[in-house]
C-alpha cells in the first residue's frame, strides 16, 4: 500500500451560477467546510490525477464539487457530480454550475435508491469521497449503479474514514465515545466507519481489481493543530494504518464482472434478525 503525493497546488477554487462567472455560488476557497476538508480532496485528486484527461468524471456525493473543479483542471472532458444527501441543499434546483475550469454539470438523488443519472458503460471514472460511511444500509444499490454506468476499464475511487484512526483509539482510552451524537440531519451522521479489510471485502464484491490502496493523514476537521502528527504517522511505515483516512482505486474489468451483488461479503454484513424465531 502506498500513500498519496502531497497535494498539489491549485487555483483559487469559486464556483458560480453564470458562464460569465460573475454571480458567485457559496462553494469558494474561503469556506469554512473547503478548509477542513481540502487537504483530503486534493490528495484524493492526486490518486486520479494520471487518469482524468480526456475523460467523464463522476463524483457521488460531490459537495463541494471541488475534485470536479480539479479534474477540470487536469484536463477531464466532462465533470458531473450528484449530490445525495436529504437536506435542502444549496444547488439544488441547478442543474449545471461554472468555474474558470469549465463548467460542471449537477444532479440530486438519494445514491442509496435512485439510479445514477447516466446510460450504462457512459463514466470512465466514479469517485465516492467520505459517502459510504454516512449509508443506512450495506451500498448495494450504490455498487449496482456503479457497475452499470462505468465502462469497461473504467476506475472507481473511494475514500472513507478509517475506524482504526490513532484519534478513535484515544478516545477509546480516555472512555470517549468515537461514534457520532444524534443529528437533527441523519444523513450527516456517520452510520459505519471502514477498515481497509471491510474496504478490499467491498471492492472484491463489486469484482473489481485493486489498483492502488492506503493511508491520508487528513481528516476532515477543524483540528488544525493535530495534522502534523498525522502526518507523521503517515510518513511511518507501521504507524500509517492508523492514519485518519483510508483510499482504495479500483479498476472494472473489461468484460465486467456479473457476479451476483445480492450476495453481500461476511465482512461487511449480517443477515442475522432481531426477531426470535
Amino acid at each position: 500500500m502506498t500513500d498519496t503525493r502531497p497535494p498539489a497546488p491549485a487555483s483559487d477554487f469559486a464556483l458560480y451560477y453564470d458562464r460569465a462567472l460573475t454571480q458567485p455560488t457559496p462553494y469558494h476557497s474561503g469556506g469554512a467546510y473547503f478548509a477542513k476538508a481540502r487537504d483530503r480532496m486534493d490528495r484524493t485528486y492526486e490518486v486520479i490525477r494520471p487518469h482524468v484527461a480526456g475523460k467523464t468524471v463522476l463524483d457521488i456525493g460531490a459537495s463541494p464539487f471541488y475534485l470536479l473543479y480539479r479534474a477540470l483542471g487536469g484536463g477531464a472532458a466532462h465533470a458531473h457530480g450528484v449530490y445525495f444527501a436529504n437536506d435542502e441543499h444549496p444547488l439544488r434546483a441547478c442543474r449545471e454550475i461554472h468555474s474558470d475550469k469549465g463548467p460542471i454539470a449537477l444532479s440530486h438523488a438519494n445514491a442509496e435508491v435512485d439510479g445514477f443519472p447516466f446510460a450504462d458503460d457512459s463514466v470512465d471514472i466514479v469517485t465516492a469521497c467520505e459517502i459510504l460511511e454516512h449509508f443506512d444500509h450495506f451500498p448495494v444499490h450504490f455498487a449496482r449503479e456503479v457497475r452499470r454506468v462505468l465502462k469497461p476499464g473504467g476506475l472507481l475511487a473511494i475514500t472513507v474514514p478509517n475506524v482504526a484512526a490513532i484519534a478513535n483509539i484515544m478516545k477509546l482510552i480516555a472512555r470517549r465515545n468515537i461514534y457520532y451524537r444524534y443529528r437533527s440531519d441523519h444523513t450527516g451522521r456517520h452510520k459505519h466507519e471502514y477498515t481497509m479489510g471491510q474496504l478490499h471485502a467491498f471492492i472484491d464484491c463489486l469484482g473489481m481489481e485493486v489498483v492502488q490502496a492506503g493511508y491520508m493523514p487528513s481528516p476532515t476537521s477543524d483540528k488544525f493543530a493535530l495534522r502534523p502528527a498525522y502526518r507523521a504517522i503517515a510518513a511511518v511505515p507501521g504507524l500509517r494504518a492508523y492514519s485518519p483516512v483510508l483510499y482504495m482505486l479500483a479498476r472494472q474489468p473489461d468484460p465486467k464482472p456479473a457476479s451476483d451483488l445480492s450476495l453481500m461479503p461476511p465482512a461487511l454484513f449480517d443477515d442475522a434478525r432481531s426477531i426470535e424465531d
